[in-house]
C-alpha cells in the first residue's frame, strides 16, 4: 500500500487548453496550475519585465498552486518587489534559487535551494525529489556541449511537477521559445541533466543578475 501511494504522489496529468496566453494545466495531488506564457503577458504594470524576466515568477507561482495557494506570476512579482524592493536595472534582472524558495517559505511552502555544480549529482538530487512526490523548479541553459537546449535559447526557469503515466518527467515550462510551445514537455533525465546550468557558487541574494554574471543559479526543491 506505501508503494501505491509515493506513485500516486509521483504523477501529475496535464491537459491542453487551445488558449496561446495558458496552453496547459497541471494536476498533482488534487492541485491545478496553469502553465503561464511569459513571452505573452499583456496586461499589468510589470508587463515588459514579466514579458523577458518571469520565468522564474512563473514557476514560483506554478509551484504555489500546486500546493494550494492561489498566485499568479504578476501577483508573486508584486509580492518580490514588496517584500524586498524593485531590482536597481529590472531589465537585467531575474530571481535567484534563494530568491524562489525565500518566496515559497513565505508563502508556508517547504522549499530548499541548492547550487549546481556537477550534472549528475544535481540529476540524482533531482529525479529523487521527484521519487518522493516533491517538485524541483531549476535553471536551464544552452551550452557549448548542448548547444540545442530543448526548454529555452537562454537562460530560464522551468518546473519539473513529476511524473507522467509512462514515466516520463512532466515538465511546466513557461516559454514558447522552448522545442515545443505548448508549456509541457516529456522528458527523460538525461534531457535534464544536459540542459542543467552549471557552474555559479550558490549566493544568499533575492535578486540576481542576468549579464554579465548570473549568481544563484542552481535548483529548488519543493515540497
Amino acid at each position: 500500500m506505501a508503494h501505491e501511494r509515493n506513485e500516486e504522489m509521483k504523477t501529475v496529468t496535464y491537459a491542453f487548453t487551445g488558449d496561446a496566453k495558458i496552453p496547459a494545466e497541471v494536476t498533482k495531488k488534487g492541485k491545478t496550475t496553469p502553465v503561464w506564457i511569459q513571452q505573452l503577458w499583456e496586461d499589468g504594470e510589470y508587463k515588459e519585465y514579466m514579458q523577458k524576466n518571469g520565468c522564474g515568477h512563473c514557476c514560483t507561482a506554478m509551484a504555489a498552486n500546486l500546493h494550494g495557494v492561489k498566485i499568479t506570476p504578476h501577483e508573486e512579482y508584486a509580492y518580490c518587489r514588496k517584500i524586498w524592493g524593485a531590482p536597481e536595472e529590472p531589465q537585467q534582472h531575474f530571481m535567484s534559487v534563494t530568491g524562489v524558495a525565500k518566496v515559497l517559505v513565505s508563502l508556508d511552502i517547504k522549499a530548499a535551494a541548492y547550487p549546481i555544480l556537477d550534472r549528475a549529482e544535481a540529476t540524482a538530487q533531482i529525479t529523487k525529489a521527484l521519487d518522493d512526490g516533491k517538485m524541483v523548479a531549476f535553471i536551464v541553459k544552452p551550452c557549448e556541449e548542448y548547444p540545442e537546449n530543448p526548454f529555452s535559447k537562454g537562460s530560464h526557469w522551468v518546473l519539473a511537477a513529476g511524473y507522467d503515466a509512462e514515466g516520463k518527467i512532466v515538465v511546466a515550462n513557461s516559454s514558447n521559445r522552448a522545442i515545443t510551445a505548448d508549456g509541457i514537455q516529456c522528458v527523460t533525465p538525461q534531457v535534464i541533466h544536459d540542459a542543467l546550468y552549471v557552474g555559479e557558487q550558490l549566493e544568499d541574494r533575492t535578486w540576481g543578475i542576468l549579464k554579465p554574471i548570473t549568481p544563484g543559479v542552481g535548483f529548488v526543491i519543493v515540497g
